[in-house]
């Protein structure tokens, strides 16, 4: 994906290994108190929450990524792909500025309403363009183009 990440990062499903073991100012947040817990000790801010649970401020974090999210938590509650669109739009809610996923298993659920948002995507990933999103409208053509450093992964 190639994106370099200066500002506060909110890492969703963050695992033992944040992003905040490479760069500064993230926020970890995950369901497993062995996680967060090695998360603090790290000097790692942690939430200690399911993903389908992210109450946090609108616009709080510059970006707010995800890598490999579990889908369990979107299945046990019936309809994975409502969940996941519920999941797009708190992510969207949350980031300033980009929404980033990687995930084989997501990227196929993601809603198709929301490609106008996409900044850039592949076959396990999407970039989602957060500074243009408007709940309830469809007026995304009017954000302006504001483009961070992308470098090429090929």
């Amino acid at each position: 994906m190639g994106i370099d990440l200066e500002g506060s990062i909110l890492d969703i499903a963050s695992g033992p290994f944040s992003l905040g073991c490479i760069c500064n100012d993230v926020h970890g947040h995950d369901n497993c108190p062995g996680f967060v817990r090695c998360l603090e000790e790290m000097g790692i801010p942690a939430s200690l929450a399911d993903i389908s649970r992210l109450d946090y401020p609108s616009k709080s974090f510059r970006y707010v990524v995800t890598f490999n999210p579990p889908l369990r938590p979107f299945r046990q509650r019936g309809d994975a792909r409502s969940g996941i669109k519920r999941f797009l739009e708190d992510m969207l809610r949350i980031a300033q500025e980009r929404v980033i996923i990687r995930s084989s298993t997501v990227i196929p659920l993601l809603p198709a309403e929301y490609d106008s948002l996409i900044d850039r995507s592949g076959e396990n990933f999407a970039i989602y363009r957060a500074d243009c999103y408007r709940p309830g409208s469809e007026m995304y053509s009017q954000c302006e183009t504001h483009s961070i450093p992308i470098q090429s992964t090929s």
